[in-house]
């Protein structure tokens, strides 16, 4: 069986690798040959990032003869944004329509400024589907991208760190049951990647190697350089409690050092831990992998297992891949917790993968749309050579018989002339069928928007001391439609249109606890720490909004009535204001 040659290289902050496999049969991956090369320094000093990449890169390319290979590449998280949404299970043309308003939505940059792509996950039989968002501006894809087409390598474009990762999970990693989270300490940031069933969720926190790094700098007042060398060849975590510390007191500063700086990291582990359990329907974790350079720290595993009460394990990205004879068998039992990323990037290149995400730069995408005219416009040269050698023949032989071509060329030329003309007719009609689409998209679209804001508002509320009894549309203050019990006429009137632009909220509240009316101010501080949180979600424009300006509540009178009105007007974000025609 003849086996199909791939090459994946994972661009790094701190680390060039690049690794040629071949496909084995039933579908198996083999490692024919390895190479890597690390950069020095700090990684957030881009000015020396990318002239010391793209020698690295040269120097990979050239050991693997690789140079004039077709092939994707691995990014790593740190100039990716990436965001989980739920939209309904809809199928063609309208999903990408809708992800993309998504993708406007989620990404803080004009979304012709960045390459953006999208994986639908999760089981295709629910009511509503998972979507990942990847988005990095294009001008940071472009530069990495010039790097590697000037290694000699024809660029297919870029795939995400954590997405590649997660392959590489699900493909070793597929029999384990229950929740396995992979934590990936790379240089820059941490990727915390959730398996569960078919579930996937990432979330990507810029904790990393490098602070730790940093953080004994500043402990020992050296440079990054000198502080890097002391942490690879002197690091490791202190275990804490009845241990006692190690002999040379140095040593034994840069444990603790270390330690701090992962106790930081677990915080972020427990708060994901949280988030996923709370906002995505997951569950608690029952294993956990470490992988990435920093992984490789002495006693990191006992570190998360005591803080985590877990049993916590290094990632093996060849658990089932298999390593050839040319190479170093040991090496790579002793690294493949940081090469979870080249194994996932030659699975997404080799066959179906379960996340399949890629950014495409600017230039690869004008390179695929070259090809796919190639066709067409060689054919038509063949055609127009073809013609015009026709023609020649003809004058060759003489004005009659040119005459009489003519005249055919004539009759044919008005035949395409009408068929033009229903083409164009038919060109007309697709554009009417569009725009009579697009009402639905949008209603969709809203459907789902309202449904998540109103469930919303009703979650928010932890109790019955409060309820709400009015939603009311308002545009500019007003009501946009009138009520029947209220003399106040509406602000728009028939035929005209207006903008809904916040909504008001009228309900009780009643006394239970001694908190009185301060439930209300509870409720708005509520939804206000979401619009101001980046991890929870929100949909009201209230972060420059104080209580007082948008809150009216009856303090009551002692316990007369059952309970007291409140009203409170809440503004929407600009980009979720509906127009509306009475």
């Amino acid at each position: 069986m003849a086996e199909d040659r791939i090459l994946s290289l994972n661009i790094g902050s701190q680390q060039i690798t690049g690794a040629v496999f071949a496909k084995t049969a039933g579908g198996g991956l083999r490692l024919d040959k390895l190479e890597k090369r690390e950069f020095v320094g700090d990684p957030s000093d881009d000015a020396t990032r990318v002239e010391q990449g793209a020698a690295a890169l040269k120097e990979v390319v050239t050991a693997l003869k690789a140079k004039g290979t077709k092939a994707t590449y691995t990014v790593s998280s740190f100039p990716v944004l990436m965001k989980f949404a739920s939209l309904p299970a809809i199928d063609g043309e309208q999903v990408h329509q809708i992800v993309e308003f998504e993708a406007q939505q989620q990404v803080p940059y004009p979304i012709n400024e960045v390459a953006w792509g999208y994986q639908l996950v999760g089981d295709p039989d629910d009511i509503e589907v998972e979507v990942i968002l990847a988005a990095v501006k294009s001008d940071e894809l472009d530069e990495i991208d010039k790097m590697v087409v000037e290694s000699g390598i024809k660029s297919q474009g870029a795939e995400v760190g954590p997405v590649a990762l997660y392959n590489a999970l699900r493909f070793n990693y597929g029999d384990v049951e229950g929740t396995t989270i992979l934590v990936d300490i790379g240089a820059r940031t941490t990727d915390i990647i959730f398996m569960e069933g078919n579930k996937l969720f990432i979330r990507t926190v810029k904790i990393g190697g490098s602070d730790i790094t940093r953080a004994i700098a500043k402990e020992f007042g050296t440079d990054f350089v000198a502080a890097d060398q002391r942490k690879v060849v002197d690091g490791f975590v202190a275990l804490g409690g009845p241990y006692a510390d190690h002999e040379d007191p140095e040593i034994a500063a840069i444990s603790k050092v270390v330690r701090n700086s992962l106790t930081r990291l677990h915080s972020e582990i427990m708060r994901t831990i949280t988030f996923y359990r709370s906002q995505q329907g997951g569950s608690a974790p029952d294993f956990m992998l470490l992988s990435g350079a920093t992984s490789g720290l002495p006693f990191i595993r006992e570190f998360f297992a005591e803080k985590l009460n877990l049993p916590v394990d290094h990632f093996n990205a060849f658990r089932n891949v298999t390593v050839g004879k040319g190479v170093d068998s040991d090496s790579i039992s002793q690294t493949a917790h940081s090469l979870g990323e080249v194994v996932g990037g030659a699975l997404s290149q080799g066959g179906e993968v379960p996340a399949a995400l890629t950014l495409i730069p600017d230039s690869v995408q004008k390179e695929k749309d070259l090809q796919k005219r190639k066709v067409p416009l060689v054919i038509a040269l063949l055609a127009v050579v073809a013609v015009l050698a026709s023609l020649a023949v003809f004058f060759m032989k003489g004005t009659e018989i040119t005459n009489g071509k003519m005249s055919v060329v004539e009759s044919k030329a008005a035949e395409l002339k009408e068929e033009n003309g229903k083409i164009e007719d038919l060109k007309d009609d697709i554009e009417r069928i569009d725009s009579l689409q697009a009402p639905y998209v949008e209603a969709v679209r809203h459907r789902v928007y309202w449904v998540r804001v109103f469930d919303y508002l009703g979650k928010k509320m932890q109790n019955d001391l409060i309820f709400m009894s009015t939603l009311e549309p308002l545009s500019n203050g007003q009501p946009i439609i009138e009520d029947e019990d209220s003399t106040q006429l509406a602000i728009v009137q028939p035929g005209t249109e207006a903008i809904i632009d916040s909504f008001l909220v009228k309900g009780f509240w009643r006394e239970d606890g001694g908190r009185g009316s301060e439930v209300v101010y509870d409720y708005f501080k509520g939804l206000k720490a979401d619009a101001m949180s980046e991890d929870s979600p929100s949909f009201f424009d209230l972060k420059e909004v104080d209580i007082s300006e948008v809150t009216t509540v009856d303090a009551g009178t002692g316990g007369d009535r059952y309970a007291y009105p409140f009203e409170m007007v809440l503004p929407l974000p600009q980009e979720n204001q509906v127009k509306f025609t009475k």
